[in-house]
């Protein structure tokens, strides 16, 4: 699948399983040219865009564009890429430091990296914007560049393309300060056996995560494997915790944390609400409704609604939700995601819940 995926500045980066024979990429006049001799190649760009670049033809490449072959993908850098790792530390620390960003900018600008510029521009800016038109990838971006990623299955797809959008996001200059990554595996291969996702486990976890990662996670699973962050991976990632990748629940529940007098609560009893059979959230002003089901009418207006679902446990907006910041998981603003016991969901600065497991 992905055995061994390397980058480096100005060439091609195949994967072990791509056969060199079936392609050629070199420099001409205007730029990199693919050209291909016996096989057939898919050209993937910004996720929602693919070309398929017939067999004994050529095609005119852009920075950033990943390769697929139906055995594997490669993926072309014709930029210089500048590493200042004292720097990038000092930055990932306090990402609310907006100094140290534009110290960081200003060196990778000096060394012709094109991600200085599109930091300097972004400088201070956060956004829960889409990489892509797809619903299933959810994005958290800071000073223009992705803070965490969520890769998922919706209820209504039968199929997603979780393999590409994860070497593109992988290989991205965005992603190289990445903190958090979440594949949903279980919901994004539903028919694979325990034995086979943990097979897929081990393959993923020969991919080059960036070395600022903190948080990795593959997911919920009524009999997980005791599967954890092996040490070579560690080694090349030291921030990212040492923790089951895979956790175990079949239920969980939402239990109240903090809560202040601006926020009254309704349909919440007890310590903690059950969600074996998912739960919908309504907020109004001054409001906090608790009620099933998941899927409700699109009648939210002016109010605004996030849901869960089922017991992989995955949470979402539903219509009317003004703005990305109101709504907080870990301190981070909130987008579609995975969810994983222990975490901390924080409402408008006056609710804080506590997501956990009830095995």
């Amino acid at each position: 699948m992905f055995r061994a995926l390397g980058l480096a500045p100005l060439s091609i980066t195949p994967l072990a399983a791509l056969d060199p024979k079936g392609l050629r990429v070199f420099r001409a006049e205007h730029g990199w040219l693919l050209e291909t001799d016996g096989a057939q190649v898919s050209v993937r760009r910004r996720l929602g865009s693919e070309v398929l670049v017939p067999a004994q033809s050529r095609y005119q490449l852009e920075d950033g564009d990943v390769l697929w072959s139906p055995v594997g993908g490669a993926h072309l850098e014709a930029a210089p890429t500048h590493r200042e790792l004292e720097l990038e530390r000092r930055a990932v620390d306090e990402w609310e430091r907006s100094a140290h960003w534009a110290v960081l900018a200003d060196r990778l600008l000096d060394h012709g990296d094109p991600l200085g510029g599109q930091l300097t521009a972004q400088l201070g800016h956060r956004a829960a914007t889409p990489l892509s038109p797809h619903t299933w990838v959810g994005t958290h971006w800071r000073h223009g560049v992705l803070r965490r990623v969520s890769i998922t299955r919706p209820e209504w797809a039968h199929a997603v393309a979780w393999r590409e959008a994860l070497l593109e996001v992988l290989v991205s200059r965005e992603a190289r300060f990445l903190e958090e990554l979440s594949l949903d595996l279980p919901r994004l291969e539903p028919d694979a056996s325990a034995a086979e996702l943990t097979a897929l486990s081990n393959d993923l976890l020969t991919l080059p995560f960036p070395r600022w990662l903190t948080r990795l996670h593959f997911g919920v699973m009524p009999e997980p494997p005791p599967l954890v962050t092996p040490q070579a991976l560690h080694e090349r990632t030291p921030r990212l915790a040492r923790a089951p990748l895979f956790r175990r629940t079949e239920r969980a529940r939402l239990v109240v944390e903090q809560t202040s007098d601006a926020i009254a609560l309704e349909g919440f009893d007890g310590d903690g609400l059950e969600l074996a059979e998912g739960l919908r959230v309504r907020v109004f002003p001054r409001k906090v409704r608790f009620e099933r089901p998941v899927w409700p009418r699109y009648d939210s207006w002016p109010s605004w609604d996030f849901a869960f679902h089922d017991g992989r446990w995955f949470l979402t907006w539903r219509h009317g939700a003004p703005r990305s910041d109101e709504l907080k998981i870990n301190g981070m603003e909130f987008f579609n995601a995975a969810l994983v016991p222990g975490d901390r969901l924080e409402l408008m600065e006056h609710l804080v819940l506590r997501f956990e497991p009830r095995d």
